[in-house]
């Protein structure tokens, strides 16, 4: 790597969804891996936080506060974010996302909570990926990673809008991949299952004290209810260790996949 921040050489990645979880951190972590990183979410207080992380590595960062859903607003990131980086796009991650209503069967589902998730997370990407495919197509070379879920490869009852958006955002994934490959430029889907986040360890944690058992046991239960193969949720560094992995070298000629990180739900 050489140390001028304008060299076309140098890589360069943006992270949507870059203010909390996975989105945060893999954005740092990809600036432990040698890029520079553009940070992109609705809450710049958060996004300035990613980038002190980012610029404390020795990395550029450049913030740029937008919702995914709003065209105009993404729009005008993203020229910032390409005057900022000198034109350059190597890495392009898509982590932003929402669950969408929880339990509302179709029928029930309100069509304005269906249009919220569907363009939170399938329209985000398309937006993104419309703007900085033709970048890494001029380039010669670019990774695109969608982060998608497992409920984007079964139907789930109760979860329509997160699960049709997910499984849409595989088509769109696997379409890029077949239009932009003869460009070097390579686009797959990160897929996780349950993630052992805090707002999940903590519905665990209560769950237990209200049943009187020990945090073990609601555990258990849970990833046995899940089919979990290796007994165990995520922890946000086994996706973000699979963010890496394509956007490394050994993602090199990988493309229009799924790679699926559940502990062995999806086999």
């Amino acid at each position: 790597m050489t140390s001028d921040p304008h060299d076309t050489g140098r890589p360069v990645a943006l992270v949507t969804g870059a203010s909390s979880g996975t989105g945060r951190d893999v954005a740092i972590a990809l600036a432990e891996d040698g890029c520079d990183v553009g940070v992109l979410g609705r809450r710049t207080e958060a996004l300035e936080a990613t980038a002190a992380r980012i610029r404390a590595l020795g990395r550029r960062a450049c913030v740029l506060t937008a919702d995914v859903c709003d065209e105009a607003a993404m729009a005008a990131a993203v020229e910032t974010f390409l005057a900022w980086s000198s034109g350059r796009i190597d890495v392009l991650v898509n982590a932003a996302g929402i669950p969408g209503p929880l339990g509302d069967p179709v029928g029930q589902l309100q069509l304005q909570d269906f249009d919220h998730v569907m363009a939170t997370n399938l329209r985000g990407p398309f937006i993104t990926m419309s703007h900085l495919l033709p970048v890494m197509c001029r380039q010669g070379a670019g990774r695109v990673i969608n982060i998608g879920g497992t409920h984007g490869m079964r139907g789930r009852a109760g979860r329509a809008s997160y699960a049709t958006s997910k499984w849409a955002l595989r088509g769109l994934t696997r379409s890029a991949a077949l239009e932009v490959g003869a460009h070097g430029v390579t686009a797959n889907v990160v897929a996780p299952g349950a993630i052992a986040v805090d707002r999940m360890r903590q519905r665990w944690a209560d769950q237990a004290q209200a049943e009187g058992v020990s945090e073990d046991v609601v555990l258990d239960r849970y990833v046995q209810a899940m089919g979990m193969a290796l007994k165990r949720p995520n922890e946000t560094s086994d996706v973000v260790a699979t963010v890496r992995f394509l956007a490394g070298e050994g993602g090199r000629n990988i493309t229009g996949q799924e790679i699926v990180v559940d502990g062995g739900v999806i086999v």
